[in-house]
C-alpha cells in the first residue's frame, strides 16, 4: 500500500448487491469469477483497506458476510444502499462497489485511494462514453450523507445526479474496463472465456 493512502481507520468499504439481477436472471453477487463469490471476492480485496467492509442487500437477501440491510424504502435504487451505510456509520468515508464490476482488484482500489481528495464530497471515475461520475465505484465523504437524504427526500433515485451537482474528484485517465458492469448471460460469457 501506498503512502499516501488514509489510514483504513478512517474508511468502510460497501458492497452493493441489492439489485433485482433481473436482466441477469440470478444474482450477480452470487457469481463466480475467480473460484469464489462475486461478493466474497470484493469482500476480500476491500477488507485490506478499510477497518470494516459490509455487503448492502436488499430486504429479501441473505448473506453468511456481515451486511447492511437497505433501509425500508419503495425506491429501488444504488442510492438507498448507500443512504443506509452512511446511516450506519455517518461519520466515515465509505469505498463503495458494485458486485457486478468483476474487473476490480488491488490496483483499482489503490489507484482510487491515491487520488482521493477528502476536502471533496467524493472522489470517482468518470465514465469515459457518457462524462458522468460513475457513482458504483466512488469513495463516498461523510459530508455528501446530507445531499443523498435530500435527494431521497425528493424522490430522486440517481447517485450519478447527486454526485454531478457537487464539488467531486473526478479521474479522468485510468484502466476503463474497471468500471465495465457485466449485466447479462451473454456479457457474463464472454468474459468467462478469458
Amino acid at each position: 500500500m501506498e503512502d499516501n493512502i488514509l489510514p483504513k481507520s478512517l474508511l468502510c468499504g460497501l458492497i452493493l448487491s441489492g439489485g433485482l439481477s433481473s436482466r441477469m436472471g440470478e444474482e450477480k453477487r452470487l457469481i463466480h469469477y475467480y473460484g469464489k463469490t462475486q461478493e466474497q471476492y470484493l469482500f476480500n480485496l476491500l477488507t485490506s483497506y478499510c477497518s470494516e467492509v459490509y455487503v448492502s442487500i436488499n430486504q429479501n437477501q441473505a448473506t453468511n458476510l456481515p451486511h447492511i440491510r437497505d433501509v425500508d424504502l419503495s425506491m429501488k435504487s444504488p442510492i438507498v444502499g448507500i443512504l443506509s451505510a452512511f446511516q450506519h456509520n455517518p461519520n466515515t468515508a465509505w469505498f463503495v462497489v458494485a458486485c457486478d464490476m468483476p474487473f476490480i482488484s488491488e490496483k483499482t482500489i489503490e489507484f482510487l485511494l491515491q487520488h482521493q481528495n477528502t476536502e471533496k464530497y467524493a472522489t470517482a471515475f468518470e465514465n469515459p462514453d457518457e462524462y458522468f461520475p460513475e457513482p458504483l465505484l466512488t469513495i463516498y465523504e461523510p459530508k455528501v450523507y446530507q445531499n443523498l437524504q435530500e435527494a431521497v427526500n425528493q424522490g430522486k433515485k440517481s447517485p450519478m445526479k447527486v454526485l454531478q451537482s457537487l464539488d467531486i474528484e473526478l479521474i479522468k485517465d485510468f484502466d476503463f474496463q474497471w468500471i465495465k458492469n457485466i449485466n447479462t448471460v451473454e456479457e457474463r460469457t464472454i468474459i468467462q472465456r478469458f
